[in-house]
């Protein structure tokens, strides 16, 4: 089938990292592929060279001028199914459903209330929370959503260089026995990185020489607020702002524990790239998170909001390193079974598949029986 994927994220960020995988993924497995994406988007730059035909488009409805264009190349090329993901992705999506003919699926990474949800032909959304949500707020049809977990290359976590959590400490001017402590994603308010600062005062009153490693950018204000946060605490010389990184691999061998205390979250990528590694996480029982992470197999779940639960689960696998590496290791098993683009892509491939069966049948006339004729 020809795959027209859309993606509005100009960065990277989990919706992006995933289109990117599956994009791969999908050209690798013989399926022609073509990427919409912005102008200049990470994602595109990622493509070169590529077995797919990327495309740059603002994404703009009006004036139609980027519909119209669009509606064109998907009937030129024929396209059999748009596939779209972020928010302005997804109303580009069902619009362009409109004008081009081709049916639409929408995977959704987030939730918000957006009623253009309940036009498109299929809905995958990535935790069984995730499809709670769109089925009672956004009131997609029971039969067109269905959940399907992203995933992770597991290869690209499990074995960094061996020098690598040395050299990434050094870097960090973090010494090669000081606890670290790993936070990665978005510097946003719903990340709930307030409450990690908070978490890391407490935890430092029974591992002194914890540190904070956070990789994102902050420059948002937000990130200002945290900071103004961790002074208060007096914990500020105990973080490191890492800011962006390309090297995530790297990061999570350098560190001895994940956390994440996110607010609402509907499966994050973090969490699975941790788990990818081998490293115990701590998070918060929010949205997706509790359909990856095993509590007391793989990690600790504690409630969102609550710094001294967190704190106490961090502390606990600060000092407990045997559990620590139980738990990653468990970590990389659930990833390889459940998490991997062999387990999801074929999941993937078959929605989309019966999108278009269905779409066909739609739009293909059932021969009328002449009444005259013998049975």
């Amino acid at each position: 089938m020809h795959v027209m994927e859309i993606v509005s994220g100009a960065g990277i960020n989990g919706a992006v990292m995933h289109c990117l995988l599956l994009t791969r993924e999908l050209a690798r497995r013989g399926h022609a592929v073509t990427l919409v994406c912005p102008p200049g988007a990470w994602i595109g730059r990622q493509l070169a060279g590529a077995p797919v035909a990327v495309v740059e488009c603002d994404l703009s409805r009006w004036p139609p001028r980027q519909l119209r264009r669009m509606a064109a190349m998907a009937r030129e090329r024929q396209v059999d199914v748009l596939h779209t993901h972020m928010s302005r992705a997804h109303f580009f999506g069902v619009l362009l459903r409109r004008w081009s003919g081709r049916p639409s699926v929408a995977t959704a990474h987030s939730r918000h209330v957006q009623l253009h949800w309940m036009f498109n032909d299929g809905v995958i959304a990535v935790s069984e929370a995730t499809r709670r949500y769109h089925r009672t707020r956004n009131f997609v049809r029971r039969q067109r959503v269905e959940v399907i977990h992203t995933f992770v290359d597991p290869a690209r976590f499990a074995a960094p260089p061996v020098a690598a959590r040395a050299t990434i400490r050094a870097a960090l001017g973090i010494g090669a026995a000081a606890p670290l402590i790993g936070a990665i994603g978005a510097v946003i308010p719903q990340k709930g990185l307030v409450y990690l600062v908070e978490a890391l005062a407490q935890v430092r009153a029974s591992v002194p020489q914890a540190r904070l490693v956070i990789v994102g950018d902050r420059s948002d204000r937000h990130a200002a607020d945290v900071g103004r946060r961790a002074e208060r605490l007096g914990v500020a010389p105990a973080i490191i702002w890492a800011g962006h990184r390309d090297d995530i691999a790297e990061i999570l061998a350098a560190v001895d524990v994940f956390a994440l205390a996110s607010l609402e979250e509907n499966l994050p990528q973090s969490v699975l790239e941790a788990m990818a590694a081998g490293v115990a996480v701590v998070a918060t029982a929010v949205g997706g998170v509790p359909e990856c992470v095993g509590a007391g197999e793989t990690g600790w779940l504690v409630p969102p909001g609550d710094a001294t639960a967190l704190a106490e689960a961090i502390a606990h696998a600060l000092r407990d390193p045997d559990l620590r590496r139980r738990f990653g290791a468990a970590g990389q098993r659930r990833v390889r079974e459940h998490f991997t683009a062999d387990t999801q892509v074929p999941r993937i491939e078959a929605a989309l598949a019966r999108t278009i069966s269905r779409s066909t049948a739609r739009r293909v006339p059932v021969p009328r029986r002449d009444p005259t004729s013998n049975p």
